[in-house]
């Protein structure tokens, strides 16, 4: 479903609010914009109450007769504003609750004056769709990252850059058109409680009591997976993507369908071909003698490859590591004819196992509470 979203609300003139929020105002000479960004105090965090972030922007316009552009952007995590936590998810049915809660908190703590009606029908700057997947079984994170980290990245992406952090807790791929985010939810919400800077997630103050919960329970764990859209043509063009309306107002984009879709295209994408069961091999040796028994007649070139491509996956850890080490050297063409005759990293049948979970779980988007897999709550 929807986590993090920023809406955009337009003022025909500078609100007489402005003034009387405690704020850090940045002034652009050149573009001739002014910035105000009203964060939440101390004092709302030690109550674990959520606070939504503000932030105002009055500049200049591109439409000829209008002077200045004058915008109110709120930027929350709606699950939690909700709940308190975004183990939790929302559904379809909640999203009148959703903007009245957020109206209630932008007046007593802001005292801005914002009605449901008109948050509901503003329009989206940004968009985080995600889904959490719960294992029960002691599975490691860090392992399903490990796998995805394998699988080949689409040139379609145009990757600029991939993270693979905290231990392999965090796989962050970073390209033009989209964000696409895995990683250790649990894990990641303990890095938090040492110290929020060294954790991926951020604002996890109303969550941290979470942690000794987790702790109580080691056989769950939570795969996350996030799809984050930053700007308005990003969205526009991810809805098309899917066979939607490219509408930006909120009420359009809070949908678990439209979630569904984006979240299981992209997943698609990238584990287009689950490929075969790997062999227990693992010395270079031990490849090669393998995969010449498990196909009789095999070329030496082909074995060969096979078995250089087996080393340097193993070693890279990344597929996209491999095809660029091997085009790098060889060309562009050399990646694609090396998998000609070897085919994708083969996984093992527990791998599968856990993608296909993956699959099915961004399938079905039943939205989860955490208090079904955890006792203590």
């Amino acid at each position: 479903m929807i986590d993090t979203v920023k809406l955009a609300i337009p003022y025909a003139e500078r609100p007489e609010w402005l003034a009387a929020l405690s704020k850090k105002s940045k002034l652009d000479p050149g573009k001739g914009t002014f910035t105000t960004d009203v964060f939440p105090s101390n004092s709302y965090k030690k109550t674990e109450i959520y606070v939504p972030k503000l932030q105002f922007v009055d500049s200049p316009s591109y439409i000829e007769g209008v002077g200045r552009v004058y915008s109110l952007y709120i930027e929350a995590s709606l699950p939690k504003l909700f709940f308190g936590n975004n183990f939790d998810e929302l559904t379809d049915e909640m999203l009148m609750a959703v903007v009245n809660k957020l109206s209630t908190l932008i007046w007593t703590i802001y005292d801005i004056k914002i009605s449901p009606t008109v948050l509901a029908q503003s329009s989206v700057a940004k968009i985080d769709y995600s889904k959490n997947i719960v294992f029960t079984n002691k599975t490691p994170v860090s392992s399903i990252i490990d796998v995805v980290a394998k699988c080949k990245i689409p040139k379609t992406y145009d990757v600029q850059k991939t993270n693979f952090r905290n231990g392999g807790m965090i796989y962050h791929i970073q390209a033009n058109i989209i964000d696409i985010v895995f990683y250790d939810k649990v894990a990641d919400l303990a890095q938090a409680k040492t110290s929020e800077k060294r954790s991926h997630e951020k604002y996890n103050y109303t969550q941290l009591k979470l942690v000794e919960e987790f702790e109580n329970n080691p056989n769950i764990s939570v795969f996350r997976y996030e799809i984050r859209l930053n700007g308005m043509e990003k969205i526009r063009k991810e809805l098309v993507s899917v066979g939607e309306s490219d509408e930006l107002r909120f009420s359009h984009v809070f949908s678990s369908d439209i979630s569904r879709r984006i979240l299981l295209s992209h997943w698609e994408k990238i584990t287009s071909e689950i490929p075969n069961i790997e062999s227990l091999a693992s010395t270079p040796s031990q490849i090669l003698i393998s995969h010449v028994n498990t196909k009789p007649g095999v070329k030496f070139a082909e074995a060969s490859a096979y078995t250089l491509m087996r080393i340097l996956r193993e070693e890279i850890q990344e597929e996209r590591g491999v095809r660029n080490i091997i085009e790098g050297l060889f060309g562009r063409t050399q990646y694609s004819r090396l998998l000609k005759k070897v085919g994708r990293q083969p996984l093992s049948a527990l791998q599968i196992s856990h993608l296909t979970h993956i699959t099915n779980t961004v399938s079905g988007m039943k939205p989860i509470s955490i208090a079904e897999f955890i006792q203590d709550l």
